[in-house]
């Protein structure tokens, strides 16, 4: 008698396991098609004011962002990721006393971007930081936290560290709402 019920378990756990399996690689084939997504950040930037001696002001700065993103065989893409600091706000420039004045920064970054896993995304780009006192190069590096929602979207948790030779550095915390656009098959069914 103990001996069936223990086989019935094992062979339960069996089938269940391989029903799991079977959901995860279904997700896996979708996500390894290519798809776009489309992004919108909200949060706050938190930028160094000052690099002399006598202060160490750090000013928290609200942020928006949109950003574009494609990504081939759904683990290598290419994307183009804007941004502006909603603020304005002066900053000393590295190894200097000269003083840089920003207004409504905006931010243009040709992206590159790996997704190791379906929840992580990871980038690095180069691109412009325009405003009309002065523009400045910038070098972005950064992560991503996704939690999937129904119907394609995913919510979205995105650390940045901008780096501006010659300029200021600034670190961005956010919350962001992605839509996926996937391609659709044409002998897809529903189970």
């Amino acid at each position: 008698m103990k001996k069936s019920i223990f086989l019935n378990f094992l062979v339960s756990g069996f089938t269940i396991h391989l029903n799991a399996q079977e959901e995860v690689h279904h997700e896996v084939h979708e996500h390894n098609d290519g798809f776009h997504r489309l992004t919108m950040v909200a949060g706050y930037a938190l930028i160094d004011n000052s690099f002399s001696e006598e202060t160490d002001d750090i000013l928290i700065v609200p942020a928006f962002g949109l950003n574009y993103d494609y990504f081939f065989k759904g683990v290598w893409g290419l994307g183009l990721h804007t941004d502006i600091l909603l603020q304005q706000f002066t900053v000393e420039k590295h190894k200097s006393n000269e003083i840089l004045v920003r207004e409504n920064p905006v931010g243009l970054v040709g992206m590159l971007l790996y997704r190791p896993h379906h929840k992580w995304t990871l980038f690095s780009g180069y691109g412009m930081e325009f405003e009309k006192h002065e523009n400045i190069q910038l070098i972005r590096i950064g992560g991503e936290f996704g939690i999937e929602l129904p119907a394609d979207w995913e919510l979205g948790f995105t650390l940045e560290f901008d780096i501006k030779p010659g300029a200021y550095n600034s670190l961005l915390f956010g919350v962001d709402f992605s839509k996926f656009f996937f391609k659709k098959k044409k002998n897809s069914h529903t189970e």
